[in-house]
């Protein structure tokens, strides 16, 4: 199976970027929302300490306002980078 997804993703690079870079700019739209609207399931301190770093790690320990400035942050550059990622991807010839 993973044979497949790499002869297609091989075989249809441009397609491929075009997806990614897309799923880059609804993502980083998605956080910069999720952090003007305050969202708790984004930005809920985890419960418990395990090996990740999340933003709820980052509300847990930092207070919440930071965790939310830090996912406006990461979403900017989120939407920047699929933006720039999706316009070469669409119009490069």
């Amino acid at each position: 199976m993973i044979e497949k997804i790499k002869d297609w993703i091989h075989n249809n690079g441009s397609t491929f970027s075009k997806i990614v870079s897309l799923a880059f700019l609804v993502f980083g739209i998605l956080v910069i929302i999720g952090a003007l609207r305050n969202w708790d399931w984004l930005f809920k301190p985890d419960e418990s300490y395990q090996n990740k770093w999340t933003i709820g790690q980052l509300s847990r320990y930092l207070g919440r306002n930071t965790a939310r400035i830090v996912g406006f942050i990461l979403g900017v550059v989120l939407v920047v980078a699929g933006g720039v990622w999706s316009y070469m991807a669409l119009f490069r010839k």
